[in-house]
């Protein structure tokens, strides 16, 4: 009981870090070393309160965080990723199993995708602005159908397919693989298309990539604690 309390309670706590490196990220474009470091130091309480064995778990757990910081660097090296961005994803790589901290980081990629798109579409239309401009418009509808395909993918929604598209994808193997790669290839023209535009408009996006960290970090946290209170139900209907 006492590992169970702790566990989650030091969960709340880091999805409370989380919602404050998002605040800073978006206000001043920051993440506090202090909040990292201390994301760092909860680690070894969280895994006590998991059970998790030196070996194999918390060594792959460590293994993990290096490989993630080290390839975050390499990031930051190229200018490509924030100083703090590099020490939250390594620090939540200490939090998560290593399977978990690939969907984050999935996650983490489609919450920056539809952020950059979002404020690309804003940073045009104050260029405009805040005119209605052409472009304006085509970038919120792209960001729009962008963020409607992720929340496919993920499961958040379903999108129903065509009459004709059913038939032909349970028609044949071919036709099937072809249906079902159509939202990879509408989100591959959306961000071409996307793309052109800033080229053109010579806008600069710098979307704060500490914000899909933490979102990412939250969605994994919050589908854990849906979980718990999931199997809390189901064992009390079972006592009933």
């Amino acid at each position: 009981m006492l590992h169970t309390t702790l566990y989650y309670g030091l969960l709340a706590l880091l999805a409370i870090a989380l919602l404050f490196a998002a605040g800073t990220d978006l206000k001043r474009r920051e993440i506090d070393n202090w909040l990292n470091l201390a994301i760092v130091l909860a680690a070894p309480a969280f895994w006590w309160a998991g059970g998790l064995a030196l070996w194999p778990d918390i060594a792959a757990q460590l293994g993990v965080a290096l490989a993630a910081f080290a390839i975050a660097a390499g990031l930051f090296a190229i200018g490509q990723m924030g100083g703090g961005d590099v020490k939250l994803i390594a620090a939540l790589a200490l939090w998560f199993a290593p399977a978990l901290f690939l969907n984050m980081l999935i996650i983490m990629a489609v919450i920056g995708f539809v952020l950059t798109m979002g404020l690309g579409a804003l940073r045009v239309g104050r260029a405009d602005g805040g005119l209605l401009s052409r472009d304006t418009v085509v970038l919120s509808a792209l960001s729009l159908v962008a963020a409607i395909l992720i929340a496919a993918f993920a499961g958040v929604i379903a999108l129903p397919l065509p009459g004709f598209m059913r038939e032909a994808a349970s028609s044949s193997m071919v036709l099937a693989v072809v249906v079902f790669q159509l939202p990879v290839l509408v989100l591959g023209y959306v961000s071409l298309h996307a793309i052109r535009i800033f080229r053109r408009r010579e806008v600069s996006i710098a979307a704060p990539y500490g914000v899909a960290i933490s979102g990412a970090g939250l969605w994994l946290i919050g589908s854990q604690f849906a979980a718990q209170f999931a199997a809390t139900g189901a064992l009390q209907r079972i006592a009933v």
